[in-house]
């Protein structure tokens, strides 16, 4: 049997306020990274119908910057233009499993059926009932985004989403278990959650704040200047170390006073942190009730943190204990391969890279 040839074409994702590309090169031990573009989109710029043109201008950036080769891209679409929800219904045999992944998803979209571009990552049986997870979009967005594709010189060949590219990285990096992960990615504006198995995705949610938020925070109550980098440093130094106060010893210094300045930072950013995180602890065990209840007694494994979550120094430590399992903070330069890349990666602190990785490792058939 012939084997179709492939390439790694440019993945390309505007969520999170940011802009970021990526692309993939074959090596003799594997793929490496070619490029990788990560920058904030300018205020002016966002993904809002009748901002085209300032759209078209952002996307050529990646053309112009030298990085990447070729025309042919993978897009994630914008979140807020996705629906994303889970359906099930009993397998019968005389039905079609499409027909009724689509007789059920018209229960959730706002939208007529006719006006909708459907996709299923993820579909699995247990006993006697079908599980899919469902992406679903307008018809006429997917054509918008075709077109300013097209001006910017690009040509799409798939459209994707936020979590179906973490999930690709995940299943890059690490062995399926037999037991249910937890992937969380912390953006900048928002998390997104989802369970997975050997057998496809559980469950899928999303958390409406990001690291942005926990700077802001910051920066209001201890009057620090906006958009300066002394709030990153405080969440990167500080962070939720004040439950564990072997990081508080009793004399840091001869100077009792710079001791008690010190450990009424680590209490201060504890405080002002730590609701926020307790709503993703709350929604992880949410998260794991519901599944247990749809799927059965489901054995969980490990909570995989992504994104901007080595921003906050001893997350993986207060989640474990708040969530009761397992959690690693993944650190995507020790499994990706950047040696040999014909031109720097491009990176801008404070913006994760991981979805569009995970976007541009779709190969596509050689034309």
């Amino acid at each position: 049997m012939r084997k179709v040839a492939t390439t790694y074409p440019i993945g390309i994702d505007l969520n999170d306020g940011c802009l970021t590309a990526a692309q993939f090169r074959k090596g003799r031990h594997g793929s490496r990274v070619r490029g990788l573009l990560c920058r904030p989109l300018p205020e002016a710029v966002g993904a809002e119908a009748g901002e085209d043109d300032a759209l078209v201008g952002a996307l050529k950036a990646i053309r112009s910057c030298g990085l990447f080769t070729g025309r042919r891209v993978v897009f994630n679409l914008p979140l807020p233009e996705l629906s994303f929800f889970h359906v099930q219904f009993p397998f019968a045999t005389e039905e079609d499993t499409e027909e009724g992944i689509l007789r059920e998803s018209s229960k959730f979209l706002s939208y007529p059926l006719e006006e909708a571009m459907i996709d299923y990552p993820s579909l699995f049986q247990i006993k006697e009932t079908c599980h899919a997870t469902v992406v679903a979009a307008r018809r006429q967005v997917i054509d918008r985004w075709l077109g300013i594709l097209r001006r910017a010189g690009f040509t799409a060949e798939v459209m994707d989403f936020y979590m179906a590219s973490l999930i690709r990285l995940h299943q890059r990096l690490f062995a399926p278990t037999d037991r249910a992960d937890i992937l969380c990615h912390l953006g900048r504006t928002c998390i997104m959650l989802a369970v997975l198995t050997s057998e496809g995705i559980l469950y899928i949610s999303e958390i409406s704040w990001g690291i942005q938020s926990l700077r802001d925070k910051i920066e209001t109550n201890l009057a620090l200047p906006t958009g300066g980098p002394e709030a990153a440093t405080l969440l990167s130094t500080y962070g939720l170390g004040y439950r564990e106060r072997g990081n508080i010893p009793e004399t840091v210094t001869d100077d009792r006073g710079k001791d008690d300045e010190g450990r009424n930072i680590y209490r201060a950013i504890f405080q002002i942190i730590s609701p926020a995180v307790n709503e993703l602890a709350y929604e992880c065990h949410n998260t794991m009730g519901y599944v247990r209840s749809a799927h059965g007694n489901v054995a969980f494994g490990t909570v995989y943190l992504y994104g901007l979550a080595g921003m906050i120094s001893h997350l993986d430590r207060y989640l474990e204990k708040q969530v009761e399992i397992p959690v690693q903070l993944v650190d995507l330069k020790a499994h990706l391969d950047v040696t040999g890349s014909k031109s720097p990666v491009v990176l801008s602190g404070g913006i994760s890279p991981a979805p569009v990785l995970g976007l541009a490792m779709r190969e596509l058939p050689w034309l």
